[in-house]
């Protein structure tokens, strides 16, 4: 149900061009303001008392072999997995793996950290942190209530999404961080103008960001859709 819900939402979406803007424009602090502000009060709204979701997804661990990393990764391990989400007012959150596929096309003994394993509530934390903290830790969101003074914001296009319900305007903000020597994150936020929720966060993180030194990358897409004309909650991550 979810998933179709979000094809319909997109395949409805107008793009609309942005005028040239520049960083921290009063347009976008103005935007981020609000979001930062909705964000501390959405899962404390009194008309979102709980819900329950089921999740579906994969874990794949690639490896490349050889001299020089010429031919393409094999994969090594997958894992397929079923999850019961549970979320109750004013923020209580459980996961349940219902069912877990666990494929082996190479030996190995790799073992996932636990939050890989499970899908991200809220857009994540004030704190961003992935494997545990032992792969990223200590990277500020950037709507978190020291974001403006730890990252610059840039006003992008805005798209209109028809739906039965209303007319949602989107407006895309570009996230980069003051001071890329210590971790943080660089990606767009996709904003709801009239609600300030968030629709879409695509971001990866700055060198520092990484504990791990074997990690080099973290791409994360973090998809939300509206459920009652209301409330953007997790649809695929």
């Amino acid at each position: 149900m979810w998933s179709r819900t979000v094809a319909a939402l997109w395949i409805a979406a107008v793009p609309v061009a942005a005028p040239a803007q520049t960083w921290n424009s009063p347009d976008a602090r103005s935007l981020v303001d609000r979001a930062i502000a909705r964000r501390r009060t959405v899962q404390a709204d009194s008309g979102l008392r709980n819900f329950r979701a089921r999740a579906h997804g994969f874990v794949f661990f690639l490896g490349q072999l050889g001299e020089g990393f010429a031919e393409a990764p094999w994969l090594v391990k997958s894992d397929q997995l079923a999850l019961e989400v549970y979320w109750q007012a004013p923020g209580l959150s459980k996961q349940v793996i219902i069912g877990r596929r666990d494929r082996r096309d190479l030996p190995t003994d790799i073992q996932y950290h636990r939050d890989h394993l499970g899908i991200v509530q809220n857009n994540f934390g004030d704190s961003i942190r992935f494997g545990d903290g032992d792969e990223v830790r200590d990277a500020p969101h950037p709507l978190s209530p020291n974001g403006p003074r730890l990252y610059d914001y840039l006003l992008g296009d805005s798209l209109t999404i028809e739906l039965p319900e209303r007319a949602v305007r989107v407006d895309q903000v570009l996230v980069r961080p003051k001071d890329f020597t210590v971790p943080g994150v660089v990606g767009t936020l996709f904003i709801d103008v009239e609600t300030a929720e968030v629709v879409r966060f695509r971001f990866g993180f700055t060198a520092p960001a990484y504990r791990d030194h074997t990690v080099e990358d973290i791409a994360v897409v973090l998809d939300n859709g509206l459920w009652f004309g209301r409330y953007w909650l997790p649809l695929r991550q």
